[in-house]
């Protein structure tokens, strides 16, 4: 029987015996697959990424990139910058309809519904639109980001065994304690994750959003053994729509 995979919310935070229970983390831009899937034999590329705490719960799965993208949609600030060369394929790829009066880019957020048109006025969904070097790559992204690479859409096999966290994170170590707050060391271990890239050739281009990738364990050990806590994985990942049409 294989096991499910678990999503969780942000706030969401589960302790759970790793000898007892079983968590897949294996996803893809077509979201979370069982456990029992097996992909052994696929024809894959291969990493191990670079994890980061992103939140209490949450740990950001990092591949860094060979170059800068094209094109990048940021949620936070409603801008989309853009290389004026692929400023054609990039509003294909956002199934954007920039408005001849403003200049602005309509882009449908994740869950509308395809072919919908986006009134004027829409805040949420109008970016003021700015060249490609004006963006700042060291911006943190946030959830719905999306970035556009060049390059042929690949899937990759991110391996998740018992990988230290990046960075350091604190705990407060008691009254009465000398030192204050100390530092925690954390390992994550989990299912592999299956993601489309883009694999960074002059060939075409790939749509990548930032989101929700699976989950995994995190360990206080570095051998990965006993307690450990459920956490969510984000990152950078093509999309359901993407996929399915390719």
């Amino acid at each position: 029987m294989s096991e499910p995979l678990v999503c969780l919310s942000r706030r969401t935070f589960i302790r759970v015996t790793s000898n007892t229970m079983g968590v897949s983390a294996l996803a893809s831009t077509l979201g979370c697959y069982s456990g029992g899937q097996n992909m052994d034999d696929t024809d894959l590329m291969t990493d191990r990424p670079i994890l980061t705490q992103w939140a209490d719960d949450i740990v950001r799965v990092g591949i860094p990139p060979r170059e800068l993208p094209v094109a990048y949609v940021s949620m936070a600030q409603r801008q989309v910058f853009v290389d004026p060369e692929f400023r054609d394929r990039a509003s294909w790829l956002l199934r954007a309809h920039i408005s001849v009066s403003t200049w602005h880019w309509r882009i449908p957020l994740p869950g509308d519904t395809e072919g919908v048109p986006i009134a004027p006025g829409d805040t949420d969904r109008e970016f003021e639109e700015l060249p490609i070097r004006e963006w700042d790559p060291g911006m943190p992204p946030a959830i719905d980001d999306i970035r556009i690479r060049r390059g042929r859409r690949i899937t990759r096999r991110i391996m998740l065994d018992c990988i230290g966290l990046a960075g350091v994170r604190t705990v407060d170590a008691g009254p009465g304690s000398q030192g204050g707050a100390r530092p925690l060391e954390a390992w994550v271990s989990g299912s592999p994750l299956y993601v489309d890239l883009a694999d960074g050739s002059v060939e075409g281009t790939v749509r990548e959003d930032f989101r929700i990738l699976g989950t995994a364990f995190r360990f206080t050990g570095r051998t990965c053994q006993g307690a450990g806590d459920l956490v969510q994985l984000v990152g950078w990942a093509g999309r359901l729509e993407d996929q399915s049409q390719g």
